[in-house]
């Protein structure tokens, strides 16, 4: 009963770290975006090996899934022209 508790606290928190990835985080915890995601990368990480050696099939999985995630987004943000402008998140009207 304890480790479903833990397992569903630790699903909570990987999720929780993945919202605040982005430029709410950052100002909310006044640290780079970059210190978000090592940490995030790190919290996966050390969340995969306890889910893999407690036998956590169900947490294992979201790790894999969130891992896959990131890796995505890093290649597409990789790829993206250096150039290209910003998009943004509303049109203006005119």
């Amino acid at each position: 009963m304890v480790l479903k508790v833990v397992t569903i606290g630790a699903i909570v928190l990987l999720l929780g770290l993945r919202l605040l990835r982005g430029r709410f985080g950052t100002r909310l915890l006044g640290v780079s975006r970059t210190v978000l995601n090592v940490i995030y990368l790190a919290a996966l990480v050390l969340t995969g090996v306890l889910a893999g050696v407690f036998e956590q099939w169900v947490l294992l999985g979201v790790v894999v899934v969130l891992l896959v995630l990131s890796g995505i987004e890093e290649i597409l943000r990789r790829s993206a022209p250096k150039n290209a402008p910003a998009e943004r998140a509303s049109t203006r009207r005119r």
